[in-house]
């Protein structure tokens, strides 16, 4: 891949915040673990899509901590 094509990649969502409650999602970036995992295997349309659905995620942070 180009450094100019990489440089148009949506960038990651992760605000460094790595801790995940019983149901596998970040309570720091609002994603699901194989969704951090697969992050940069997805095309910018896959990014895009969890991109807005995150704006809807309401992820418990304080009680179901693992």
């Amino acid at each position: 891949m180009s450094e100019q094509a990489r440089l148009k990649q949506i960038k990651s969502p992760c605000v460094s915040i790595c801790k995940y409650n019983k149901n596998n999602f970040c309570v720091g970036c609002k994603r699901h673990m194989n969704e951090i995992f697969d992050w940069f295997d997805y095309t910018d349309e896959m990014r895009t899509a969890i991109m807005t659905d995150l704006l809807s995620r309401d992820i418990d942070a304080d009680t179901q901590l693992v």
